[in-house]
């Protein structure tokens, strides 16, 4: 079902070359608060996509107050019939954006009150870059763009070398998308959701093909948003699904290469924490060990380092022979350490 807000009631649609996309599912004060940050950016030179995956209260009728007071930003509303996952629906904007770049921002993200002006300063500063990533709280940069370039011949693996923040890549909020370069990846996009990271699909693939340029930009365009408790991504699903871009046709090296910026110690203290507290409530051992081989077997194989290797043994056999002790532990230290309450809330891995 398409929900497009008329043009008497927003005016006429500019020839803006960006699309701001916004998933959403049931979070009608959060959208309402990001939507209501873009009205108040220097200008209306984008296009705004709101895909609402079939929440109780349809994303039209929560903006609708807030958007008849802005009849020049250009709005489409699209609701999916069902709930097709989140995922999927980050792709759905990708297939739904009728313009060459994409920004798929989350409802529940916070752009800073110039970021449409800073993105389009960068399209401009690089009119060729298919992807541009933007510094965020998770990652600090410093000085000037780092950039592969469409000359050099080994772009994936340039790529690769050049990523210092694999978690600040998978927040999809902080990147823009050349669309036209990357639509014709959407089936692999679909066929691999199960990743958790399909913009990351769409950008590999892409990379596999051809020479093309990637920017990682200085700049800051967005807050990451920390969601309430109980509405947090399953970091078990997630900790499942990452690995599995693994299976891409990877070269041997950028197999590693990547397994090495997805095997970081914190996670798998997380994924402790959380196999633990289902081993003690379930009893289900072998569901234990299926999970923590299925999060780090791959990972470990092809990132190397017998510290990796080790801390993954030692991890896998405290959980399974005293699941009790471990969980104990490894809470203290969180708490110690200062590192989230994040980490201690449990999450079942197979609901």
């Amino acid at each position: 079902m398409t929900s497009r807000i008329s043009a008497d009631m927003l005016g006429p649609r500019s020839h803006a070359s960006l699309t701001i996309a916004i998933p959403t599912f049931d979070r009608p004060h959060e959208l309402r608060r990001c939507v209501s940050l873009l009205k108040n950016q220097t200008n209306y030179n984008f296009h705004l996509l709101i895909i609402d995956n079939a929440s109780p209260v349809a994303a039209s009728e929560a903006l609708h107050r807030l958007l008849q007071d802005f009849p020049a930003l250009s709005v489409r509303i699209v609701r999916n019939p069902v709930n097709i996952g989140g995922d999927a629906n980050v792709l759905r904007c990708f297939e739904l954006c009728e313009t060459d770049y994409i920004w798929v921002l989350g409802d529940d993200d916070v752009p800073l009150s110039d970021a449409v002006e800073t993105v389009l300063d960068e399209l401009r500063a690089y009119p060729d870059a298919v992807f541009l990533n933007f510094a965020s709280d998770m990652v600090v940069r410093t000085g000037t763009a780092i950039r592969t370039r469409r000359t050099e011949s080994r772009d994936l693996e340039s790529f690769v070398a050049a990523i210092d923040s694999f978690p600040n890549l998978l927040f999809a909020s902080t990147s823009i998308f050349c669309r036209r370069e990357l639509v014709s990846y959407l089936c692999y996009g679909f066929h691999r959701t199960y990743t958790m990271a399909p913009h990351l699909i769409l950008l590999l693939q892409r990379l596999m093909t051809g020479p093309c340029e990637c920017i990682l930009s200085c700049s800051q365009i967005v807050e990451w948003g920390a969601p309430k408790e109980g509405d947090r991504w399953s970091f078990m699903r997630q900790a499942m699904g990452i690995g599995t871009l693994l299976d891409l046709p990877f070269s041997r090296d950028t197999r590693s290469a990547i397994a090495k910026h997805l095997m970081r110690p914190r996670a798998l203290e997380f994924a402790t924490i959380q196999l633990a507290a289902y081993r003690l409530r379930s009893g289900d051992t072998h569901g234990s060990r299926y999970l923590i081989d299925q999060v780090y077997g791959r990972l470990v194989r092809y990132a190397g380092g017998w510290d990796l290797r080790l801390r993954y043994l030692l991890c896998r056999r405290l959980l399974l022979a005293f699941p009790r002790i471990t969980l104990a532990v490894f809470r203290t230290a969180v708490k110690v350490t200062h590192r989230g309450d994040q980490m201690l809330e449990f999450r079942d891995p197979f609901s």
